[in-house]
């Protein structure tokens, strides 16, 4: 007891209070103690963790590179439009541009269309866009070494190669093609071309791969009649698109001329019943 206080002060616990009693120290030190896994507990949760992310993220992948396609190919198809557009506003509207018209029987040889289409080309296409290199017409190989495949791997170059190629500053490559019917006489000699719709093919990001018709290389027309482009196949049902036995979107045809008016029609998605490999 403090002489002048009155008040006792007490070090030790009360009688009663025991051992047991909580004190600052005890609880102090129960603060610092740490909770420890074992090391099959580690393990059972880096497992789990594992096969979850082996089941998602395959997935995710998938949704992203579906994600980049559907980005690449309209962004391709804008630039293409918007060059014609710009076309028009100095060669006039469409239908006064010097264009092979659907139909025309041409005594003149194959060479005859080719010069034609490159007068189109040049005129009414390339001027408008960002050329990274111009490739010339019909040998794909002045670009680089490249191979284009159906999504059935079979072989799909010849398309590609067949038209007036040019690569933009995005990397996509674009070949343009007329669409022609050639008769030949017995010795194999051209004497006429009927021709038919322009076809634009489009692999929205060049070698890069995978180089598949309906992944990264899809088809467009540009129709003499109507003088609009759009994606092949547009303008019929979502059955046809996907089911077509010639052209549709699925695994039962190499020809999957109609997978970017699928992915059009769809509001711009690659939904979960697109063939996608």
């Amino acid at each position: 007891m403090h002489p002048s206080s009155g008040t006792s002060y007490h070090l030790l616990p009360h009688r009663g209070e025991g051992r047991n009693a909580a004190s600052p120290f005890t609880l102090h030190l129960s603060l610092k103690q740490r909770v420890a896994f074992t090391l099959a507990e580690v393990l059972i949760t880096l497992g789990v963790i594992g096969v979850v992310a082996a089941m998602t993220m395959p997935v995710l992948i998938t949704n992203y590179q579906k994600h980049v396609t559907v980005n690449r190919l309209k962004k391709s198809v804008s630039s293409l439009s918007q060059a014609m557009t710009r076309a028009q506003a100095d060669y006039g509207d469409m239908s006064g541009w010097d264009f092979l018209q659907a139909g025309d029987n041409l005594t003149e040889d194959v060479e005859s269309v080719r010069e034609k289409r490159e007068t189109f080309v040049k005129n009414y296409i390339m001027q408008y866009m960002q050329i990274a290199k111009d490739c010339g017409p019909n040998n794909i190989n002045k670009c680089y070494d490249y191979s284009v495949s159906s999504l059935d791997r079979s072989s799909f170059k010849m398309m590609m190669s067949y038209g007036r190629m040019f690569l933009t500053a995005d990397g996509a490559l674009y070949s343009i093609a007329v669409d022609s019917t050639i008769t030949t006489d017995d010795d194999g000699k051209p004497i006429s071309v009927s021709t038919g719709d322009l076809l634009v093919n489009i692999d929205i990001n060049g070698a890069q791969g995978p180089n598949l018709l309906g992944r990264d290389v899809f088809l467009l027309q540009l129709d003499p009649s109507d003088k609009k482009l759009k994606m092949f196949g547009a303008g019929v049902s979502r059955d046809v698109l996907k089911n077509d036995s010639w052209w549709g979107c699925n695994s039962r045809t190499s020809k999957r001329y109609y997978c970017g008016a699928l992915i059009e029609h769809d509001s711009w998605q690659i939904k979960d019943d697109y063939l996608w490999k």
